[in-house]
C-alpha cells in the first residue's frame, strides 16, 4: 500500500524528544511533517528509564523550543515528570503521531524519499517525504560488555534499575561511566543504608567535575563549550569521553564511600574479578555501558564509521543529503546528544529544510 499524497511531508522517525521538537519547529516554518513513532506513546523509549531518576541538568537547560512546564516541576526533573512534560507538549502543540509504526527502510528516490513501515496490524505501508528526521534515540539498544555472557549472577542495564533494586543491594558494582552511571549512583546515594557499599569499574581514567562552581550548576558553564562544532574532530568525536558530573556522586567518589576499580577481567559465578587481581562478590552488577545506535532501517541512507555510527556532517547524513539525524552523539555540537542540544539542533535542521522547500 501507499499512502503518499499530492504534498510530500517532512517524515519524522521517532516521538520522543527529537521527534517532537522537530515536529514543532518544522510546525512553526509552515512544513508539513508526519511522525512515526513506533510505540503507543509520546517519549516511548524515555519510559523505559526509572521514573523515580533524575535528570543531571537543571530544567531551564532541559526544555524543547516552547515549552512550558507546569510551574510546580522540580528544577532537576524525575523521568516521570519529564515523560508528562512530552505529553503535555504534544497537547499543546497539537503535535500530529502515528502510533504503532516500525520503520524498515529509508530509500532515496529522485523526489525525496520513500519509508517503508510495518503498521500496529501487521501490513507494510510507504509513505513518501521531502525529508527525513531520524530522531529514534539510541537507548532501545543497550550494550553489554564484550567479556560478559549472561553469567548466573545479579545484574541489569542502567536502563533496566529501579529504585528498588538499589535499595535492596548492600554491593553494587556499576561497570561503565558517564551520565547513566552518574544517575544510578546518584539514586543510590539517596536510598543506601549504613553499611552498603559500591564500586565504579572503568577501564579508562576517570574524569569527574564538581556539579556547583560557586553555587553555579556546572552544565551552565558548558554552554560555550558545548557550541564546538564537532566535525573539526571528523567521526573520532564519537570516541571521545565526557567527565562525570552529579549532585552527589563525585564527593562521594573522592570521599571513598564509591570505591574507583579498573576494568573487570571476568565474571564467573559471581565473582568479579578486576585486571589488576582483585575480586569481589556484588549482590547486583549494573551496567551503565552505553547504547548501540539502531542502524538497520538506515543503512541505504547513511555510511558508517570503523566503529560502526552513522557518518553525519551538522546533523545530516553525509552519504545522503536530506536524511538527518537528531538526538545522535555529537551529530552537531558537543551538546546534540542531551536536551538543550536537541532543541537547538531541531531549530537549526528546521531551517535549514524550510529553505529548500
Amino acid at each position: 500500500m501507499s499512502d503518499a499524497g499530492s504534498s510530500d511531508p517532512v517524515i519524522i522517525i521517532g516521538a520522543g524528544p527529537a521527534g517532537l521538537a522537530a515536529a514543532e519547529t518544522l510546525a512553526k516554518r509552515n512544513v508539513d511533517y508526519v511522525i512515526l513513532e513506533k510505540g503507543s506513546a509520546v517519549a516511548s523509549a524515555l519510559r523505559r528509564v526509572d521514573p523515580e531518576m533524575r535528570l543531571l541538568s537543571p530544567k531551564g537547560l532541559s526544555l524543547m523550543p516552547d515549552m512550558s512546564p507546569e510551574p510546580d516541576t522540580p528544577t532537576y526533573l524525575p523521568f516521570s515528570v519529564l515523560v508528562h512534560e512530552l505529553e503535555r507538549y504534544q497537547q499543546q502543540h497539537e503535535l500530529k503521531v502515528r502510533f504503532d509504526c516500525t520503520v524498515l527502510s529509508i530509500r532515496k528516490e529522485a523526489r525525496g524519499f520513500a519509508v517503508r513501515y510495518r503498521a500496529g496490524d501487521g501490513e507494510q505501508h510507504e509513505l513518501r517525504g521531502s525529508h527525513v528526521i531520524n530522531a529514534t534515540g539510541i537507548i532501545s539498544q543497550p550494550r553489554l560488555p564484550d567479556n560478559f555472557h549472561l553469567e548466573p549472577c545479579h545484574w541489569r542495564h542502567s536502563i533496566d534499575v529501579r529504585t528498588e533494586h538499589l535499595a535492596n543491594s548492600r554491593r553494587l558494582l556499576v561497570v561503565g561511566g558517564g551520565a547513566s552511571a552518574a544517575e544510578v549512583f546518584e539514586n543510590w546515594l539517596r536510598v543506601r543504608r549504613e553499611g552498603d557499599r559500591a564500586w565504579l569499574s572503568l577501564r579508562s581514567k576517570l574524569h569527574a567535575i564538581p556539579h556547583w562552581f560557586f553555587g553555579i550548576d556546572v552544565h551552565y558553564f558548558a554552554w560555550l563549550p558545548e557550541q564546538i562544532p564537532t566535525r573539526l574532530f571528523g567521526w573520532r568525536a564519537g570516541r571521545l569521553t565526557e567527565p562525570m558530573t552529579g549532585r552527589a556522586v563525585v564527593r562521594a567518589i573522592r570521599e571513598g564511600l564509591i570505591k574507583r576499580m579498573p576494568g573487570v577481567r571476568s565474571y564467573k559465578d559471581g565473582v568479579v574479578e578486576f585486571v589488576n587481581g582483585e575480586q569481589i562478590e556484588p549482590d547486583l552488577i549494573v551496567f551503565a555501558t552505553g547504547f548501540s545506535y539502531a542502524v538497520e532501517h538506515l543503512k541505504e541512507v547513511v555510511d558508517l564509521d570503523p566503529d560502526g555510527r552513522p557518518l553525519v556532517r551538522n546533523c545530516e547524513s553525509t552519504r545522503t543529503p536530506g536524511v538527518f539525524l537528531l538526538g545522535y552523539r555529537f551529530g552537531r555540537t558537543f551538546a546534540s546528544p542531551y536536551l538543550r542540544g536537541i532543541a537547538r539542533d531541531a531549530k537549526f535542521v528546521a531551517e535549514r529544510i524550510a529553505k529548500e522547500k
